[in-house]
């Protein structure tokens, strides 16, 4: 209910004494507040109806009347209703003229009118309009529930939001990074807040912009708040319609890195939206063990966010603990570009690591995807090496060239060499330093001596032989990356050769003289 609407009400025959033509008629009245005391502001609210007979007002010192008129406005309150009665016969002048120069409304109210009437007729239409409020609300939350039920993006279902309460609507993460907005602020200055319900860990809100002040905006928005929680948390998931299966398949086919596969593969990009002759970059979000999912999900999102734009698609795939995704940035070729870009979407989560990688045709994506998930670069934006030995070996087509890599191993696959194995990796990965891989295998030297005469006399090579050792690394990639019995993998500590305690010989061999299995002196 409005100011000037119960200025005009024929039945409490009010008039209007100050205020005519101020913005103010406009205001929405919240509730009647009866009170005789010179300062009621302490016990007022904004657009709170104010009415009083005067009767601790029996001045005639026009200051008190405008400090007491000036009190009032400041609140602000939506009108003044001054009684007519014992205590005053007609309208103080000074009065009057405080309320017109602080641009305060002011109703005279005749003698054979209780406020009792006044304050009836406010709470009635009040109600009214808090129930029509309430029917509003829940007829925007049954048309969003059958928008997100039929299909609808979260974005369709917050333009609708948007729409009914005529200014922008948003949605942010527990940082207040916006995840997802529609609508336009207009010209008016109100803005609200509620929270969605959500977790403890994470919260998100929904956020009004740009409405009319007077709007009661909680009864409209309470029931629609919870059917957008249901669809960001169903957006947000990995059963959302943009985990489809196709992008899936998709991404299944690029690390499986077949020849085979290469006409499906690019075959599916086209149906994604992709261009297969333009350039490609890759995102890889990894999050710290015991982040919560919500979190997680909620840091990719706005990450998609920011990368998407029409024609130019954002496919992604969920893992535990990390979420890969391959764009075609127009603007944002280079990784080094692409990274700096990212870095502003997660300035409030240093914990997680984002690495970025590109690839300049379809062909260069199945290695750029294997550089990226094998990075070990820990928290914050980092961009992928180059190329590494096991990318150039993923990407060797010779059907046959694992049985060839475990023919030149040999022997030295064999579990009962295990410990022989690991100095071969290790001499292999200090470039036959033998300071290093003694240092490294926690062993004496003339264990290594003795382990690389062992390996010699199995490989039948010469590991002096820069040549030689090459070959034999790209071997111990080749079984690595078919996953043998030679992955390149780091011993655990307390393991025969491990960085914790003696080095171990091989079972049934003597160590040679003067070496001495233990401690490194």
């Amino acid at each position: 209910m409005r100011v000037e609407e119960l200025a005009s009400d024929p039945e409490l025959g009010m008039t209007l004494r100050a205020g005519m033509g101020s913005p103010r008629l406009g205001r929405s009245i919240t509730w009647c507040a009866p009170t005789e005391h010179m300062d009621p502001t302490p016990f007022l609210s904004v657009n709170a109806l104010v009415l009083t007979q005067g009767m601790g007002l029996n001045i005639r010192d026009y200051r008190t009347w405008a400090a007491y008129v000036e009190r009032l406005a400041a609140v602000p309150i939506a009108a003044l209703v001054f009684g007519l009665g014992a205590a005053h016969r007609q309208l103080p002048e000074g009065l009057v003229k405080a309320c017109a120069e602080h641009d305060l409304p002011l109703l005279e109210l005749c003698a054979d009118v209780p406020f009792v009437v006044v304050m009836r007729r406010v709470e009635e239409r009040l109600g009214a309009e808090r129930f029509n409020e309430l029917r509003s609300g829940w007829e925007l939350a049954d048309t969003c529930a059958r928008m997100a039920s039929g299909g609808a993006s979260l974005a369709d279902v917050l333009a609708e939001v948007a729409g009914t309460v005529g200014g922008r609507a948003s949605i942010t993460d527990s940082a207040g990074y916006e995840l997802v907005a529609a609508g336009e602020r207009g010209g008016r200055r109100g803005r609200t807040a509620l929270r969605m319900p959500s977790t403890e860990t994470e919260r998100f809100q929904l956020r009004i912009e740009g409405v009319d002040t007077s709007m009661l905006l909680q009864p409209l928005l309470g029931p629609v708040a919870g059917v957008l929680a249901m669809q960001l948390s169903y957006t947000l998931s990995s059963r959302s319609a943009l985990h489809s299966s196709d992008a899936l398949r998709w991404f299944e086919l690029l690390l499986e890195a077949s020849p085979q596969n290469r006409g499906e593969v690019r075959a599916r990009a086209a149906g994604l939206g992709f261009d297969v002759d333009a350039p490609w970059q890759c995102v890889q979000v990894s999050a710290p063990e015991g982040t919560a999912w919500a979190k997680l999900r909620s840091v990719a999102w706005r990450i998609r966010a920011a990368l998407d734009a029409p024609g130019r698609p954002v496919r992604f795939m969920e893992e535990e603990g990390g979420t890969t995704m391959v764009l075609q940035h127009a603007q944002h070729r280079q990784p080094r570009a692409l990274a700096e870009l990212l870095a502003g979407c997660a300035r409030d989560v240093p914990e997680f690591s984002i690495c970025v990688a590109a690839g300049e045709s379809l062909e260069d994506l199945p290695l750029s995807l294997l550089l990226l998930r094998r990075s070990q670069a820990g928290p914050g934006v980092h961009c992928a090496g180059q190329a590494d030995l096991q990318a150039i070996v993923q990407g060797l087509p010779a059907a046959g060239l694992e049985s060839l890599a475990r023919r030149l191993l040999g022997d030295v696959l064999l579990p009962s060499n295990a410990a022989l194995l690991q100095t071969l990796r290790s001499y292999l990965r200090n470039s036959g330093n033998t300071g290093r891989t003694c240092g490294e295998l926690f062993i004496h030297r003339n264990t290594l001596a003795y382990r690389l005469r062992r390996l010699r006399e199995l490989l039948g090579v010469d590991l002096e032989d820069g040549e030689v050792r090459a070959t034999c690394l790209l071997a111990l990639s080749v079984v690595g990356a078919a996953g043998g019995h030679g992955a390149a993998v780091r011993p655990s500590p307390g393991s025969p050769g491990g960085t914790t305690g003696p080095a171990a010989v091989p079972s049934g061999a003597a160590p040679p003289a003067g070496s001495v299995p233990g401690p490194r002196r």
